[in-house]
């Protein structure tokens, strides 16, 4: 059995602990922080999954070794469906590290909606309108036991 550190710290009596945490967004221009109690999830991952394109959605100059914001066409991501941008490069100029949604940080439960991409030049050049960036991998995924919904705290 494989062991992991922070699930079998956190893991009494068959329960999995709780723990407060901040969730951090943008709210108006400025971030703000929200305590609250959440737990780890335990989840199985389905053995079908879904490609979906990152493709540019307006013009950038990018230089080597930059992060850069990039729209992207949206990309509807169903709820219970985890995102992972493909490890290989699709494209010349840019590696895309992380993708963004448009009403920010959201809980797996939820749809969410992708229109960004932060991109890392790998050399210096251009992205143009309709660029393939990269390659969206979807997984649909499956809670194992009941999920403790996040409550904020004061």
């Amino acid at each position: 059995m494989i062991k992991y550190k922070y699930y079998d710290d956190n893991y009494h009596m068959g329960v999995l602990m709780n723990e407060i945490v901040n969730v951090v967004t943008h709210n108006n221009g400025r971030v703000s922080r929200k305590k609250v109690k959440a737990s780890p999830y335990e989840f199985t991952i389905a053995t079908r999954a879904k490609w979906e394109m990152l493709i540019a959605d307006e013009d950038v100059t990018i230089g080597a070794g930059k992060l850069e914001k990039v729209k992207v066409k949206e990309i509807i991501v169903q709820k219970d469906m985890l995102a992972m941008p493909c490890a290989f490069s699709h494209h010349p100029v840019v590696s895309v590290i992380k993708v963004k949604t448009r009403d920010g940080p959201s809980p797996i439960e939820t749809d969410r909606i992708v229109n960004s991409a932060f991109v890392l030049g790998q050399e210096s050049g251009e992205i143009k309108k309709g660029d393939l960036l990269s390659v969206l991998n979807l997984y649909p995924i499956m809670f194992t036991r009941e999920a403790s919904r996040p409550v904020e705290v004061m």
